[in-house]
């Protein structure tokens, strides 16, 4: 069981013992001025022997001896007994003070005092875990508290896990069940959603704030608690209140398969996780009001990218800002040579599309897409949407040389412009090193960089890396070949009233009520058996579709279409809350039709048995894009009880309003009863929820209007 213990940091027992040690020489101080060898003696008041080092007990004796030398010897003798023995009494009790005094430091003091930056090796996978123990509760207590940091050098206050970022580490097997003791010492409301876990049975614990819970406002607590069962694969989890994530409110989930040892297509001898994220140096908040002001159409560009939370910045760049560029080394990868290793790869950010490579290493396979297993899929780069993942395994078999660069370049023909502010640096890197060893001596010199080039493509456009690379799920997932209901939802950016800016599906953009969570009204109507809750379809009755497109299924397992008209010139990666999608077909321009895929109308059934490649076995994954001016067509099954948002990962384009929610398994959800805890977080005021959400479309009505 992994349980959270304080830090360790340095002891204030140094700072306690010089206050002791202060207070020890005033008493000896004062006990040389009231009493001499000769009551009211000038020699010995003004003796300068009379002012004895700091701790000095030798010293003090020698010169009390010194200034009282013509007295008789008996007097003499008393008082130097006397002197000595008070002296090490107050040695003692300054001793006993700072020994009982002493304490850990709080969890918060912790903190605050902790390195921000996590150690490489925290995102290097347990060689030594155990794939076959009996399933168990794998614990965790997090503290959110804000704290000063700088990830490249440019300091900012970011919202920590701990002190630390980016946050731990969750490695479990599947079946386990994950439990994290969220304490909210921050000053904003904050949430945890967990990217890509089914949440099957446990809806209440998705961590989507507004739709499945009230977040946890700050000085309070909440505990997740879920299983993991029937999954496995690469996640992540992060803050889903506000733009959080961008705050550093992020970190890595790997849920290990029972036989992952002995299944590898390839063998690997190692395994970690390589988050990959944009990075602003302005307040998430501020960005936030910023973007969402009346007249504003483009989403604000990063400063910079990050790789494990790390960059280099030139502060020569940054004059206006707080900045150092010391302690700052970039991550290492130390990889044994001539073997396979698995690289992780979490685009956790959230606005930049990133490829991906490593230097005069051009074959990286794909075994993993989205905690989906697929057959080896030999790539020379990655393209990674906000939200997606991918497990490849670097061979390190290069001759010549021991270091490599791995770059992780944003791809900025998706920004509004292709300059970063403040001369931004569009590329992080890591060092990837054959034979490295760690020092063994501080005083060493570090290893050389390396000298390699990149061989990156320009792309023009940011598409998923589906739509040039064949992925087949192992083994395969065929999806079904009848869809019991299609959904067109039409994807924009659309300038409304007051000049505001918002996203939009169909005609709705989605505003979530903080204060009363959809799945607790939804389960408060199931309750009295309101019949606006238990209809199929668009829930128009018991929400407002203009702000809450809800759309519910009844079935026990229905199989749902959707198809996604991207009306934007921005690409859109959605990601579906509490289930997988599969991918039927994608492209550019406007849906061409089921026919052309070899489906009937409406997804129902095949046109011809004969020809069913088209559900054979596609690609099934929980982030998908849609291009800029163009369409996919996707699949995913009903059958998991619970309200489940569907939104942009685009985070600017989600806080804007780009989302809906399915409402699936209406007949499991009637036996639910909403836990006590969860319903205590909606308590606090609605104001304190509030904190570090996107400010509500009314502040900004009359804005700049004469």
């Amino acid at each position: 069981m992994v349980i959270y213990q304080p830090l360790q940091i340095l002891s204030p027992t140094s700072r306690r013992h010089d206050e002791v040690e202060s207070r020890f020489d005033s008493n000896e101080e004062s006990q040389r001025h009231g009493t001499t060898c000769g009551e009211g003696s000038d020699e010995a008041m003004h003796d300068p022997l009379r002012a004895p080092e700091r701790g000095d007990v030798e010293g003090v004796t020698i010169r009390l001896r010194a200034a009282c030398q013509r007295q008789p010897w008996w007097p003499i003798a008393a008082f130097t007994l006397a002197c000595v023995g008070s002296i090490f009494s107050l040695a003692w009790v300054a001793l006993s003070l700072d020994v009982l005094g002493r304490s850990d430091p709080s969890p918060i003091e912790a903190a605050l005092s902790v390195p921000l930056r996590r150690p490489d090796e925290d995102y290097v996978l347990d060689p030594l875990w155990d794939f076959g123990t009996p399933n168990q509760v794998r614990s965790y207590d997090w503290i959110i508290i804000d704290k000063e940091g700088s990830p490249d050098g440019v300091v900012k206050t970011m919202m920590t896990i701990n002190g630390q970022f980016p946050g731990p580490l969750l490695e479990v097997n599947e079946g386990d069940v994950l439990e994290v003791n969220v304490h909210n010492r921050a000053s904003n409301s904050t949430a945890i959603h967990w990217h890509g876990i089914f949440q099957n049975g446990t809806n209440w614990m998705d961590g989507a704030a507004g739709v499945t819970q009230c977040p946890i406002a700050p000085g309070t607590s909440y505990r997740y608690r879920f299983n993991v069962t029937g999954q496995a694969g690469t996640y992540f989890y992060h803050g889903h209140q506000g733009v959080q994530a961008l705050n550093g409110l992020v970190g890595p989930i790997v849920i290990h398969r029972r036989d992952e040892a002995s299944n590898q297509p390839i063998p690997y001898s190692s395994d970690r996780v390589v988050l990959l994220q944009d990075w602003y140096y302005d307040s998430d908040s501020g960005l936030m009001r910023e973007v969402l002001t009346p007249g504003v159409e483009d989403a604000p560009i990063p400063n910079t990218a990050l790789i494990n939370g790390v960059n280099q910045a030139n502060c020569a760049d940054h004059p206006g800002r707080l900045c150092s560029e010391a302690g700052k080394p970039l991550p290492n990868l130390e990889l044994a040579p001539g073997k396979g290793h698995r690289l992780r790869f979490l685009n956790v950010g959230g606005f930049a599309w990133f490829q991906v490579a490593v230097d005069e290493h051009d074959s990286l396979p794909i075994i993993e897409v989205d905690g989906t297993t697929v057959n080896p899929s030999p790539v020379t780069s990655l393209v990674i949407a906000p939200g997606q993942r991918y497990s490849t395994i670097l061979t390190t078999d290069q001759s010549g040389k021991d270091a490599f660069w791995l770059r992780a370049r944003m791809i900025k023909s998706c920004f509004a412009s292709q300059m970063l502010p403040e001369h931004g640096i569009d590329e992080a890197k890591a060092i990837v090193r054959y034979h490295a060893q760690a020092r063994k001596h501080g005083g060493e010199e570090p290893p050389s960089l390396p000298t390699t080039t990149p061989k990156f493509q320009y792309l023009p456009t940011c598409r998923d890396l589906s739509s040039t690379t064949s992925f087949s799920p192992s083994p395969a997932e065929p999806a079904p070949e009848y869809a019991d209901h299609s959904w067109y939802l039409r994807v924009n950016l659309a300038i409304g009233d007051w000049r505001l800016q918002r996203g939009v599906m169909n005609s709705s953009s989605f505003r979530p009520s903080l204060k009363s969570p959809t799945l607790h009204r939804v389960l408060n109507g199931l309750a009295v058996n309101n019949e606006s809750f238990i209809q199929a379809g668009v829930l128009d009755a018991a929400f407002d579709p203009s702000s809450e497109l809800v759309i519910s299924h009844t079935g026990t397992a229905e199989a749902v279409d959707i198809i996604l008209q991207n009306m934007d010139e921005n690409s859109h990666p959605f990601h579906l809350h509490g289930a997988q999608m599969w991918v039927l077909g994608a492209g550019h321009g406007y849906f061409p039709g089921y026919a052309v895929l070899g489906l009937k109308d409406n997804g129902k059934g095949l046109l011809s048995p004969a020809n069913s490649s088209v559900v054979d076995n596609p690609l099934k994954r929980d982030t998908v894009t849609a291009e800029g001016f163009g369409w996919v067509l996707l699949r995913f099954v009903a059958d998991n009880p619970g309200v489940w948002l569907f939104h942009c990962h685009v985070i600017w384009h989600s806080e804007a309003g780009m989302g809906m929610q399915f409402l699936s398994r209406v007949d499991a959800m009637r036996e639910w009863k909403l836990p006590e805890d969860a319903r205590r977080l909606c308590d606090p005021p609605e104001e304190e929820l509030r904190k570090g959400a996107p400010p509500k479309d009314e502040v900004f009505y009359g804005f700049g209007n004469d």
